[in-house]
């Protein structure tokens, strides 16, 4: 299990690092001229999505090499021309989908497992519950509740947090800082679902609210603290 050894950069240490790394952003070459985005921003009016096809390169980069040689950005939208402005007539107004349009899309939707809505039917799920509808998980929760509140999983609790000294398994933060307190969570690598490791000491980790948040969200890429259920 990983566990964060506490080291914090100094702010000295980080200024130093971030400098050298501007530094080295500025001396790098870019792939255009100003003469040239100068031309294609300001005197074709393209903005950077448009440019970035045009050199094979990320939006953003272009806008990193707009800021580099000082030229002035427009605001976000500005040079669009597909968005609406209000009080303008759109080019879509009175017109329709075909019958046959709509008969392709249809087709399409249920080729895809979706349910095309039908007014005469109405919501596809309205008065269903349970098994009856696709996010049913076989009924859980009055499971977990209980198993939360048996003996077992509160001697596993107390295992758990006299390890941990009552500091975040990731971060190390101690629970005792009037911030966080009543705001950690322990957290099951292996999901809940396998039962034979739901109150196993090894497969649970005491994390602070934000550490959990995390290793639950996409950032975690390497799926930390998240084991393999087999």
């Amino acid at each position: 299990m990983a566990v964060g050894l506490g080291y914090k950069q100094s702010a000295e240490h980080v200024r130093k690092r971030m400098e050298a790394r501007q530094c080295a952003a500025r001396e790098r070459p870019r792939a255009v001229s100003r003469e040239w985005l100068v031309e294609k921003y300001i005197g074709a009016r393209l903005d950077c999505v448009q440019i970035a096809a045009l050199v094979s390169r990320d939006h953003k980069t272009v806008w990193t090499w707009l800021k580099h040689y000082g030229i002035p950005t427009r605001s976000r939208g500005v040079a669009c021309t597909h968005l609406f402005v209000k009080g303008q007539v759109t080019p879509f107004t009175g017109r329709k989908h075909s019958e046959a349009t709509k008969a392709k899309l249809r087709a399409i939707a249920i080729a895809d497992g979706r349910r095309p809505f039908d007014p005469e039917v109405g919501p596809p799920f309205r008065g269903k519950r349970g098994a009856e509808t696709p996010n049913w998980k076989g009924g859980v929760s009055p499971e977990r509740q209980a198993f939360y509140a048996s003996s077992e999983w509160k001697a596993a609790l107390k295992i758990v947090w006299a390890r941990a000294n009552a500091r975040c398994e990731r971060c190390r933060v101690h629970h005792n800082g009037t911030p966080r307190r009543g705001t950690f969570h322990v957290h099951h690598i292996v999901s809940f679902a396998v039962r034979n490791l739901r109150a196993v000491p090894s497969n649970l980790a005491l994390l602070c609210a934000s550490c959990h948040r995390f290793v639950h969200s996409k950032r975690n890429v390497v799926r930390e603290l998240l084991g393999v259920v087999t």
